[in-house]
């Protein structure tokens, strides 16, 4: 009976994508702008590898970009000479993500109760999912293979140690590399978490089968430094103001962290009766960062005008200088993170750091964690705190959907033009 009501919501939510492609659904903003921009490279690519090569190594636009997508959409055009039927593949391929996520939850918590159901399909509510989905965009190319890597990885850690699915693993997120370059730091967390838990003559046979795979990918970065202004445009697009970054970043979490935390209030605050010092500890860190922007480096925090996820959208709207308001909701953001970490802060916190680091750009879009965030919280991070919510059903699904149904269909109105 349930396997049936599964079935049937699957497929109605499926179908909104498929509607939001009829009508042109751009509820992330930037898709349709990034699609007009991006596709003349996969029309270049059609044509033949010169031609495509040749116009998107010129271009400084692209250049910080991976030819690889294009490339492979170029060849589903080829292929079919339809444009209607290379999108209409991409949706459909698109529509595993949710299913690899529910297989993520299901690995993760070892249970396939109706919450694990729920939760996958919060996926169709993400704007940015949808619109790369619909605009045909690498994102969630890149997020299916992510995806296919951590259930490999959660294979490893809970299902004996089967040695197979670290290459497997590993696979796929050498493939995803090749489609967006920052997931290559989420290696360091592989890494760290394989040196703990293998021996170093395994160790070494994964290291040099990563390499393996990474050839191309080396001789290719090799080929534009030495050719293009590869560094002179990472100059240009990139920064490493990681304070004013890592604020939007933790900014970002605290938005799509709202709603898993939702009537454990108290729960939160009698941890922190008993471990008030932590609190003081990153009011007194966040304080001395507003000190030192202000007194000694000005520019220390510097929002761009462009990007930086819902909250300075709206402090903007609001006529409301963003510096404290948002270092204040960091600072929150942290002392939630840190209650849910609290059992392996070692490895829980190297993912944060990995999200900050693989992200040096000058600009921080919120679809970058945007359905990442859900990947990584749910299947990554270690916390007692998740497992039980999710095993004993604590988590409160009317208001998780009701959140972010209300930030899709906001998303909706606000870019509807």
């Amino acid at each position: 009976m349930f396997f049936n009501k599964k079935i049937s919501i699957y497929a109605f939510l499926s179908l909104t994508l498929f509607f939001g492609f009829i009508f042109d659904e751009n509820s992330s903003g930037g898709a349709k702008i990034d699609h007009k921009y991006l596709f003349p490279f996969i029309e270049n690519f059609s044509l033949s590898l010169e031609t495509g090569f040749k116009n998107f190594l010129s271009n400084s636009g692209s250049l910080l970009h991976s030819p690889i997508f294009y490339l492979l959409i170029s060849l589903l055009l080829k292929i079919s000479n339809s444009l209607i039927l290379v999108n209409i593949f991409y949706l459909l391929l698109s529509l595993s993500l949710p299913l690899l996520f529910y297989q993520i939850l299901k690995e993760k918590f070892k249970t396939d109760g109706i919450i694990i159901f729920y939760l996958s399909i919060i996926i169709f509510l993400s704007p940015y999912f949808r619109s790369s989905a619909i605009w045909l965009l690498g994102d969630n190319l890149s997020l299916i293979l992510f995806s296919a890597s951590i259930i490999y990885f959660l294979k490893f850690d809970q299902d004996n140690g089967k040695r197979k699915f670290i290459y497997f693993s590993i696979s796929f997120l050498i493939a995803c590399c090749y489609i967006r370059y920052y997931y290559s730091i989420f290696y360091l967390y592989y890494l760290y978490y394989f040196f703990k838990n293998l021996d170093r003559k395994f160790l070494l046979k994964i290291l040099l089968f990563s390499f393996f795979l990474s050839i191309p990918a080396l001789s290719y970065f090799y080929y534009v430094i030495e050719k293009f202004y590869f560094l002179e445009t990472l100059n240009t697009f990139g920064n490493i103001n990681y304070v004013s970054s890592g604020i939007i970043i933790l900014s970002i979490i605290f938005f799509y962290l709202l709603p898993f935390i939702i009537n454990k209030e108290f729960e939160i605050l009698e941890y922190y009766k008993k471990n008030f010092q932590i609190v003081i500890n990153f009011l007194v860190i966040f304080f001395i960062i507003y000190l030192i922007n202000f007194f000694l480096i000005n520019g220390l925090i510097d929002f761009p005008q462009r990007g930086g996820g819902i909250f300075i959208k709206l402090f903007r709207f609001l006529e409301v200088d963003e510096t404290i308001p948002m270092l204040f909701i960091s600072c929150l953001s942290m002392i939630i993170i840190d209650f849910i970490f609290k059992e392996d802060r070692l490895m829980n916190y190297l993912l944060l750091l990995i999200i900050i680091i693989s992200l040096p750009l000058i600009s921080i879009y919120q679809k970058y964690l945007d359905p990442l965030f859900y990947l990584i919280f749910f299947g990554l991070v270690k916390s007692n705190y998740l497992e039980n919510s999710i095993l004993k059903n604590k988590l409160s699904l009317r208001f998780i959907f009701v959140y972010f149904f209300s930030f899709y269909t906001f998303s909706l109105l606000y870019y509807l033009k």
